[in-house]
Parts: structure tokens; C-alpha cells; sequence
């Protein structure tokens, strides 16, 4: 028997119970046990000296190929579950000493819709199944694609719109139900942080409610709700049927080697950009970023700092565009 991969499946079953896991956590710490079980060499914990975690990072970017950003963080879950290890006394403190591992990491783009992009999906009547439309590549180049799920899509679009309306996340617009409504308000106990937020509805977030308001939904829910896998599916084609085709550029490392990857917007829009989207806009017009925290629920100016910079960078286009727009018109 493997004792590594035996005492990472304890460490999953204390932690998982302790800390109150989310299924996604537990699904990243069965992966990352996955890849000691792979790896091999690991029979017991004293195998993990500061050579042994080495090896380790070393297989997960050579043989395992992961991208820089997943060998990362396979390392500190390795860190996280040793240190566990030390606490039970499966491992002598004196044996773990690792040594400290540089990550080239590239910082993602922050993917979101801008004002006329969002608008241009909420207003988009999506055409009937089997239609067949004629779209744009990267190139400009035409091509053809029918249209299949006409209803899944539609459905997709109202609940992006919702959550870029409103800054919710997917987990908590598939939890919404009737009774967290009240007139002008939502209230949302969300499932990552579990907060309760009262979150201010505009116009546009109204309309989707009740668009949905004499339709019953099991759970009383609020929406009608598709999983998330589903729920991104659907969006790409809505998407791709919208034309946001501008390039997104993708920088990562793997294994030393730097790979750059052009894609067409639509094919990188998660429903996660919603939030995004609701962020960028938000402190683009001028919202204080500790108002829009307050809807959001982050809890420190860290984690809005990429937004705060999108917002400045658009703030800055805005009014070059307003100079341009004065001298068109200054006589003098």
C-alpha cells in the first residue's frame, strides 16, 4: 500500500469535514492525489525532504506537462498536506524542509464585456433551431453555423445578464429564490464567503425576474436554472451568435517554455465573467470601489485591484475620447 496516497485520502476526509469544504476543493485535493499516485516514488512520507518535493514539482512540469499555474498549485497543496502531516505526527518537523520553488506565472486577462457588448447579448433575440447564420472568424473571414438549443440559449442569456446586472456568482443566482426578494433588493447568503448581502436591483435585473415572475421552478427558485457546465456551453454560442469575436491573447508557461495563444472573445466568456463584467462597469462609471465591494462581498481592496486597473485604463480611453470630441468642435 501506498502510505502517501493513503494519508493524503485521511487528509482529505479530516480537512474536507473540519473546514467545510466545497466540492470544488475536494475535487482539486482528489487531483492533486491523483498526480502522487501517478508519480509514483512517493511510498512513504519520508520520501517528501526538500529533494523529494523537488522531484515532485519537477514530474508535474516535465512528465505530467501541467501549465505553471496548476504545478503551483500542486505544490501547495503538497505544502498544505504535509504540514497536516507534521501536526498529526506522521512526519518529523525536522524532515520537512522544503526548498523555496520560483513559479513563472503570467497574470491572466480579466475577460469581461464592455457596456455595448453586454447590451448587444441582453437585447439579442436568438433565431429559431436550425437556423443557419452567417458569422465572422478572427480573420474576418465568413463561415456558416446552425443554430441548435434556441431555448437553452436564450435561457443562457437571461441568466449571464442577470449576474452581470447584479454581481452574482453562478452559485448563488442558481440558489435564488422567490423569497429572497423584496421589492428593490435581493438578498443573497453566498456560498464562497457565506455572507448575507443585500445587493440593489436596477432596471434591467427587474425585467429578467419578471420575465420569469408566473413561472414555477422547483425550490421556488427564481430562475430558470441550467448547471454551470451547461450554462457555458450555451453562453460560447450565444456568444459566438453575437459576434464578439475580438482577439484575447494568452500568455503561460509550461514546463520553461513560454506558449502565447490567440482566441476569439467568445470562446474564453465563462459564466464567471458576469461578475466581472458587473465589477468593471461598476468602477468604470465612477462607483467607489468600497461601494462596489459592498455588493460584491470582497473583503479587501487586494482582490479588486485588477478591476480598479481595467476601470482606469477605461476611464482614461473615456477621456481621450472627450478631448478628441471638444477639439472637433473648438472654433478657436
Amino acid at each position: 500500500m501506498n502510505t502517501v496516497v493513503y494519508r493524503i485520502g485521511e487528509f482529505i476526509q479530516d480537512q474536507r469535514i473540519a473546514n467545510q469544504w466545497e466540492y470544488s476543493t475536494v475535487k482539486m485535493m482528489q487531483t492533486f492525489q491523483h498526480h502522487v499516485a501517478v508519480f509514483g516514488q512517493a511510498k512513504d512520507l519520508s520520501f517528501f525532504d526538500a529533494a523529494g518535493i523537488d522531484r515532485f514539482v519537477a514530474y508535474l512540469r516535465q512528465e505530467a506537462e501541467l501549465q505553471e499555474i496548476s504545478v503551483r498549485k500542486n505544490y501547495k497543496n503538497l505544502i498544505w498536506f504535509l504540514n497536516w502531516a507534521v501536526r498529526k505526527g506522521y512526519l518529523p518537523r525536522e524532515k520537512f524542509l522544503p526548498n523555496k520553488q520560483k513559479f513563472k506565472i503570467v497574470q491572466k486577462p480579466v475577460i469581461f464585456l464592455k457596456r455595448e457588448e453586454l447590451l448587444r447579448i441582453y437585447h439579442y433575440k436568438v433565431p429559431p433551431t436550425g437556423t443557419i447564420v452567417t458569422l465572422r472568424d478572427l480573420d474576418g473571414r465568413e463561415y456558416t453555423k446552425r443554430v441548435k438549443g434556441s431555448a437553452a440559449i436564450s435561457r443562457a442569456r437571461d441568466l449571464f445578464c442577470f449576474c452581470a446586472f447584479t454581481s452574482l456568482r453562478y452559485s448563488d443566482m442558481a440558489k435564488l429564490c422567490r423569497s429572497d426578494i423584496d421589492r428593490d433588493y435581493i438578498y443573497v447568503t453566498t456560498q464562497k464567503t457565506h455572507d448575507r448581502l443585500p445587493i440593489d436591483l436596477n432596471s434591467f435585473a427587474k425585467a429578467i425576474l419578471d420575465k420569469y415572475a408566473d413561472r414555477h421552478f422547483k425550490g421556488n427558485r427564481a430562475l430558470p436554472v441550467m448547471t454551470n457546465q451547461e450554462l457555458n456551453m450555451y453562453l460560447k454560442h450565444l456568444c459566438e451568435l453575437c459576434g464578439l469575436n475580438a482577439p484575447v491573447r494568452i500568455v503561460k508557461y509550461c514546463n520553461g517554455q513560454r506558449i502565447e495563444e490567440v482566441f476569439p472573445k467568445w470562446k474564453r466568456i465563462t459564466s464567471h465573467c458576469a461578475r466581472k463584467t458587473f465589477i468593471c462597469y461598476a468602477l468604470s462609471i465612477g462607483i467607489p470601489p468600497v461601494v462596489v465591494m459592498k455588493w460584491t462581498g470582497h473583503s479587501d481592496y487586494k482582490s479588486m485591484k485588477p478591476y480598479i486597473d481595467i476601470a482606469s485604463d477605461e476611464k482614461t480611453s473615456a477621456m481621450r475620447l472627450f478631448d478628441r470630441m471638444l477639439e472637433a468642435a473648438d472654433p478657436y
